[in-house]
């Protein structure tokens, strides 16, 4: 990682892509080579603010630091962006002197002519993970390196090639858990950061990891008893709906991501097959085999209701269900979706 900028920050940043971890690491180490303080920043909710009051809070000068840079930070700005187009055009085009605005958007179409203006005027900064070199799913190669280098960077770790394949086979794709993942490998590391294949396999994916691909595979299958019965445990563990529920959606959005890609197919005259459908959307290993088993299961008119089903899931833990005990029951209330 660069220790120092490339130059002046920019009016507008944008942080492209849908990994979080990715999106938050790089605001992190924006804001520490700036000097800027996070906690001091006003962030805005993309999908609930106002573009007149992000604007507000990056023209209005301070009456006690006139010179101090205005900083604004939209999360999950897709919705403002949709919103506001015209008058985000406009800004980032000619922002006011002083004034940096980080929107963290997880689309925006290189055709569009925002993107176009960001990417001649700001930063575009992509915070997504490699894409293969066919196909729409992950580079393997590349995400085994960025392993390697995140563990002995992050975690003075020292993993072979075949090391971080284990680690990536075990977690799967998920930049957020593969950093827990290294971070508690690094407990059981030599001094000098080696580590033997046997603790990989033996500490990796712990057992609240695993038991989220558990459910995930026990909701697809139907059996949503033994889903419930684990979700209790879970909780009655400690765990948190807040920490538990991503990690569910993730494995379940694959699927979605699954029938869309084959009825997107039949719309266009294809034929395409779940089998095909299911390379494309990060599945990995056993999984290969078993989703296109599942989707078949679940039938393509519910599967494709899918992505819709954990948008509402996620909007009502971000809103009307954020206590613990009423996200715990938008879950449960999503795994009954399931039955049959």
């Amino acid at each position: 990682m660069q220790q120092k900028l490339p130059g002046k920050l920019p009016g507008v940043i944008v942080l492209l892509g849908d990994e979080s971890f990715l999106r938050s690491e790089t605001l992190d180490a924006i804001a520490k080579l700036a000097n800027l303080n996070l906690e001091e920043i006003r962030t805005f909710d993309g999908e609930q603010c106002q573009w007149a009051s992000v604007h507000d809070e990056l023209a209005t000068m301070s009456l006690f630091e006139a010179d101090a840079t205005r900083v604004a930070i939209v999360s999950d700005a897709d919705t403002l962006v949709t919103k506001a187009r015209p008058q985000l055009e406009k800004w980032c085009e000619s922002p006011a002197d002083g004034s940096v605005l980080i929107m963290q958007v997880e689309t925006l179409a290189a055709t569009t002519k925002l993107y176009k203006i960001v990417a001649k005027h700001g930063w575009l900064i992509g915070c997504t993970l490699p894409p293969a070199a066919r196909g729409k799913g992950h580079d393997e190669g590349e995400l085994k390196k960025w392993i390697g280098e995140w563990a002995q960077s992050r975690h003075s770790l020292k993993l072979k090639a075949t090391q971080c394949k284990l680690i990536l086979d075990a977690v799967g794709p998920i930049c957020g858990l593969l950093h827990q993942e290294l971070a508690k490998l690094a407990l059981y590391a030599s001094d000098s950061g080696v580590i033997a294949d046997d603790m990989i396999r033996a500490h990796v994916g712990s057992w609240s990891t695993r038991t989220m691909w558990e459910i995930a595979d026990a909701i697809m299958d139907g059996k949503i008893a033994d889903a419930m019965l684990q979700l209790e445990r879970v909780f009655s563990g400690g765990q948190q709906a807040a920490g538990v529920i991503p990690q569910i959606s993730w494995s379940l959005r694959r699927y979605g991501n699954a029938a869309q890609l084959v009825l997107q197919s039949r719309r266009h005259g294809g034929q395409m097959t779940a089998e095909e459908a299911v390379k494309q959307c990060g599945f990995w290993g056993n999984d290969l085999a078993l989703a296109p088993q599942r989707l078949r299961r679940l039938g393509l008119a519910r599967a494709s209701k899918l992505l819709d089903w954990l948008i509402e899931l996620d909007l009502k833990i971000k809103g009307s269900h954020s206590n613990s005990d009423r996200a715990i029951f938008a879950l449960e209330e999503l795994c009954l979706r399931f039955v049959g």
